[in-house]
C-alpha cells in the first residue's frame, strides 16, 4: 500500500497565491464546459518550471519507448522539467517504479526537489594559529 493512502495532497496547504487560485478556477470552468485539461504548468519554490501531463487509464509506455493504447495501464501523470533559459526539449523525470506518477508521489517529488538550495557561504574563516 502506498504511504500516501487516504491523503488528499491537494488539500494539504490552503495558502495559495492569486494566480494559482484563478488558474484553478479557470480549469474548473473549462471542465464544466466539456473541455479536457490535459496538462498543467507549475513553478517550484526554487524557480524551476514543470509540466505535469495527464495520462488516461489504458495508455502506457511500450517496450520501444513510444506511448499509446495499452490494456491494463493504470494512467497517472508524466512530469517534464522546462528550462526556459535554453531551447532544449523538456526533460522527463520518471518515477522509480512505474511509467507514470500517482498524484501523491509526484507532489512529494516536486516538494523534495523544488526547494531553494542554500547559498554557499562566502565568508572565509581563518585560523589565527596558522
Amino acid at each position: 500500500m502506498c504511504h500516501n493512502a487516504g491523503r488528499n495532497p491537494a488539500m494539504e496547504n490552503t495558502n495559495m497565491n492569486a494566480t494559482t487560485k484563478s488558474t484553478i478556477e479557470m480549469t474548473t470552468m473549462l471542465g464544466r464546459r466539456g473541455f479536457a485539461v490535459r496538462s498543467v504548468e507549475v513553478q517550484t519554490p526554487d524557480g524551476r518550471c514543470w509540466s505535469i501531463d495527464t495520462i488516461p487509464a489504458g495508455r502506457g509506455r511500450h517496450a520501444d519507448g513510444h506511448w499509446g493504447p495499452m490494456a491494463g495501464a493504470p494512467g497517472g501523470f508524466r512530469l517534464f522539467e522546462i528550462d526556459r533559459d535554453h531551447d532544449d526539449a523538456p526533460t522527463e523525470h520518471d518515477p522509480v517504479d512505474y511509467d507514470t506518477w500517482d498524484a501523491g508521489d509526484l507532489i512529494d517529488y516536486l516538494n523534495a526537489v523544488g526547494q531553494p538550495k542554500p547559498r554557499p557561504s562566502t565568508t572565509r574563516t581563518t585560523d589565527p594559529t596558522t
